[in-house]
Parts: C-alpha cells; structure tokens; sequence
C-alpha cells in the first residue's frame, strides 16, 4: 500500500512535551515499515497552528490525495491535521469519498472502520467544545481589560504607545485623521478615492507605505478616534463588537464619527440619493458665466434616462447660460485633456516617491526567494532527497536571514523628496479613464472625476462649448 506521512508542531513547548517534528517522524516511519507499506510522500507544516486545514503542507496533501498518489495517511494524532471539528469533518469526507485511509497512532483511530470514524467524530466535538470555551474565556478576558482602561490591540494611525501602554497622540498624523474624515463627510468622497487624494499629494502611511480603500475604511470605522477601546474575536461577526469607554484623548469628536458611520451604512445599502450618485460631474462642472456649479438632472424618454446638467443659478433666475448633455460634455471632456491638452494650465501635483523604494522592492525579492527556497526543502525532504536533521537546519537558518531581512524592512527610512508628477502623466490617466469610461458604474465615475478635480469651468458661445479653466485635485 502507498502510504504517506504527515508532521506538525506549533510551539517550541511541544517540541519538549514529546511532541517535536523528529519524534512524531521516527514513530511514523517506524509503523509505515512495520506494516510493509511504501512512502510515498512526507509533508510537513513546522511552526503553524492547527486552527484550520489553510497551511501549505495540509494543502499539498489534500491537492496529491485528489489525484490518488496515495492510499493512507498516518499521523501522531489527529490535532496534528486539524483542531476544527467542520475542517475535520471534511477531511473525513474527503479521504471516504478517495478511498484513502487515515490512521492516528496514538489514538489508534483508522478512519477506513465505521467505529474509528464514530470516534473521530466524538474527539472532534469535544476538541471544538474545548476551543469555543477558551473563545468565551478570551472574550471574557478582553472585556475585563477593556473595563480596567486597558487596550486589547496596537496603537491604530494617529497615536503612539507609551511605556505604560498609553496612547498618545502623533499631531501630524492625527490631523491627517481628521481630514480623511473631512473629505468622508463634506466630499462624500469613498474610501478608494479617498487614498487617491492623499497618495497623489504625497502622504504617507506609518511604514511609508502609500493608503489604500482598505486602510482608509479601517481608519473611518476606527472607534478608538473618539476615546474608546473596541475589539471582537477573529472571524466574528460586527454585531460582536465590544466598545468601552477608555482613557486616552480621542482624535475626533463622537458626531462627527457618527456622520461618517452613516454615510458608510447608507452607502452600503445603496441609500445615498440618486442626485449624489447618478451623476458623475454634478458640481465639478462649474459655469462660465456665473460660476456656480453644475447640478445633473435626468429626463426619460421613450424608456430611455437621457442625463443633463444645468447652472444652479439658472433654477433662480439668476443666469442664462444653457444646460448641456452628459453625452456632450463627457466628448468635450475626454478631447479636451487627450486632443487638445496643449496649453492646458495646469499645476504640477507634488507627490512623494521613497527614495528607499528600490532597497525596499530588493528586500521584498530576497523574501519571495527565501520563501521559495524554503518550499523547496520541504519538497525534498518530504521525498527523502534530504534528511531531516539537514532540513531543520536549513529551515532554522533560512528563518533567522527572514527576521532580518523583516526588521530592515521595518526599519527603512521614510523619504518624502518630492517627485513631480507631468502634465504628460496627466493626460495618460484621462486616456486610460476614457479607455475604461463605459464599463464603469456611474457611482465609481463619480468617485474617479472627484478624485483627480476640483472644477471645470465651460462656457458657452456662439460657435459652441468651450472648457475654460480646469482646477487640478
């Protein structure tokens, strides 16, 4: 019979406790030639938790189980696989449905009986019990510590920990904070285009790194920002969520977050006002003859929405200058900045460029090599090509050149000389947003034309519309 091997400690306690990579190795192997059978494979996850089956050596043996290389899979005991009783259960299902034996020695368990799957079934309750107690007794624990004042995570952008675990606030970037909550509330502006803005103006992250839509959200739905302390177990759901009053000074005050939580529910069930969304340059286009922006209006017609934006002031009575079709407008626009840019009086935008971005892409190399390299040796250990003192060596070395390629990571200078962005990068992003423009929601048109203007001001004469002045984000 083809049998493989597989090996998994997650703490150096276990190494001691009997458990290590080698012991749980030697038994295997020892009962693979005990039975006569032929090994096929040995895989290994060294270092990693149990909590699911998402680890590199459970992969690669469920992946090589699929396609058969394999009728039996031996291990310590069953936790070395999984400790999640709907992972284990799957995994059973999986090894039935391949005609694959999965044996646990110390357990003596063999999955290919009705009885040693009724026990598998029985150590799974009780293995999930156990981690949903010690869930609760975490949860428990958080929330005694959230009562003393205590934080139950990291300092979030905009404060800094003090020796005593006390957060304090960093000025530059806690005004920052209050700015992305700013462009939230009075711009309406989304996440994405939100960490557009401040990328393009040069500001940076904490690592140096540039904003991203993600970084963003979790800044706007950032409890801490009011003078609380906030947490939930991994992979709860929202509802979950304990907040605590604490002691540290907040960076904003409570309505304001509380606008900006709306504008976030509101946004996610599609309940801002079609005024808002349903048109893209409602407000940036700007009259020529008043000055007073451009509002969207819509009018159907034989089934069909044809868009329009007409001068604020005309509603008033208080200007002349005509209204002008989405369709116009978007074909003078694209012409404009792609056709007939010359001239164009724009303002070079600042934008801030590392010049440790280079040292930083190398390091960030040398870690995808060190991880490949590291994949290697497992492959070959678990074909037998090396010998597993020899691995443990290599994986021991190859992990202490990863710290330190980490900590340079981490310690990398932040340098904010600015680069100039040219009007010729300019108009290649209205080329690419023209290329793109039709396949886009009217809600992410929005969102972009927010992103890169302030105002476009057209005036109509005689011979037709003409753009006449652009105020660049």
């Amino acid at each position: 019979m083809r049998a493989c091997i597989y090996t998994r400690v997650s703490t150096a306690g276990q190494a001691e406790e009997g458990f290590s990579m080698q012991a749980q190795y030697d038994k295997l192997i020892d009962f693979v030639k005990l039975q006569g059978w032929d090994l096929i494979r040995v895989y290994t996850d060294p270092g990693v938790s149990a909590k699911d089956l998402n680890r590199p050596g459970v992969k690669e043996l469920i992946d090589d189980l699929k396609v058969g290389k394999f009728e039996a899979v031996i291990v310590h005991k069953l936790d070395r696989l999984t400790r999640n009783i709907s992972d284990l259960y799957d995994l059973v299902e999986l090894v039935n449905k391949y005609e694959v034996k999965l044996i646990s020695l110390s357990e003596n368990i063999d999955t290919s009986t009705p009885m040693g799957r009724m026990f598998v079934y029985l150590l799974g309750i009780f293995a999930q019990m156990f981690r949903e107690n010690l869930s609760e007794e975490i949860k428990k624990g958080l929330s005694k510590r959230a009562d003393l004042g205590f934080r139950n995570a990291g300092a979030p952008f905009g404060y800094k920990m003090d020796e005593r675990g006390n957060l304090i606030i960093i000025p530059e970037e806690a005004e920052l904070v209050r700015v992305i909550f700013s462009l939230h509330i009075s711009k309406k502006w989304g996440f994405y285009t939100i960490a557009k803005y401040l990328n393009k103006l040069g500001f940076l992250g904490r690592r140096g790194g540039i904003f991203h839509g993600s970084s963003i959200e979790k800044i706007l739905k950032n409890h801490t920002y009011v003078g609380k302390n906030h947490w939930k177990l991994k992979g709860r759901p929202e509802s979950e969520r304990m907040v605590r009053d604490a002691n540290h000074e907040p960076i904003i005050d409570q309505d304001t977050f509380n606008k900006s939580q709306e504008i976030i529910r509101r946004r996610s069930q599609k309940e801002m006002s079609r005024s808002f969304y349903s048109y893209p340059f409602s407000s940036i286009i700007r009259c020529g003859q008043c000055g007073a922006p451009y509002h969207g209006i819509m009018q159907p017609y034989k089934g069909i929405k044809y868009y329009y934006y007409r001068c604020f002031n005309v509603i008033k009575g208080r200007c002349n200058q005509s209204s002008i079709s989405e369709l116009k407008f978007e074909t003078m626009f694209f012409d404009y900045f792609i056709v007939q840019h010359q001239g164009v009086n724009f303002e070079e935008v600042a934008a801030t460029k590392s010049d440790t971005s280079e040292v930083k892409r190398k390091i960030e190399r040398e870690l995808e090599k060190s991880e490949q390299r590291r994949k290697n040796w497992q492959y070959a250990f678990g074909d037998g090509t090396i010998p597993y003192k020899d691995y443990v060596a290599l994986i021991d070395e190859e992990m202490r050149k990863v710290e330190e390629l980490q900590l340079q990571l981490s310690d990398l200078p932040v340098d904010e000389s600015p680069v100039k962005i040219t009007i010729k990068e300019v108009i290649e992003t209205v080329a690419q947003l023209k290329d793109n423009w039709a396949y886009l929601e009217r809600e992410t048109r929005k969102d972009l034309i927010n992103s890169l203007f302030k105002s476009i001001t057209i005036t109509k004469f005689d011979y037709g519309w003409v753009i006449t002045d652009v105020d660049w984000v």
